[in-house]
């Protein structure tokens, strides 16, 4: 079972050096989902955020969130990884236009400036599928 806690993640003072929050954020740090705001998560999602947990084994979780918070193309190497999982869980678990519409939101978030603009929605739809 995962471990989800309704609290800031460690090094959450670090984070917001980087990225402006909204209090709806979600955080995987060294094995614990971490949701302050207590929203519900879909499957989809805690399976987005276990991708994190096995990237962070292979280089530790310090050096994986170092790099995370300063490397744009390192985060978003590791945030198509975690999408990628997203959609495929939404595709399977969700009716089909709900899994559409996950989709293009999945997309439209690995397009957007938090992971530094990379690429387009119309590359990060066909990235994710």
């Amino acid at each position: 079972m995962t471990d989800i806690r309704t609290e800031n993640p460690p090094n959450i003072e670090e984070i917001r050096k980087y990225f402006p929050l909204t209090g709806k954020e979600i955080f995987a740090y060294g094995g614990v989902i971490y949701n302050p705001s207590g929203g519900m998560l879909s499957e989809s999602l805690i399976q987005h955020e276990e991708v994190h947990f096995h990237q962070q084994m292979k280089v530790g979780v310090e050096v994986w969130w170092k790099n995370y918070l300063h490397d744009s193309a390192f985060r978003f190497d590791q945030e198509l990884e975690a999408h990628q999982r997203e959609f495929r869980v939404a595709r399977r678990t969700l009716p089909r236009e709900a899994a559409n519409t996950a989709r293009l939101a999945i997309a439209d978030r690995l397009a957007s400036k938090l992971y530094g603009n990379l690429v387009t929605r119309q590359e990060a739809l066909k990235l994710i599928k």
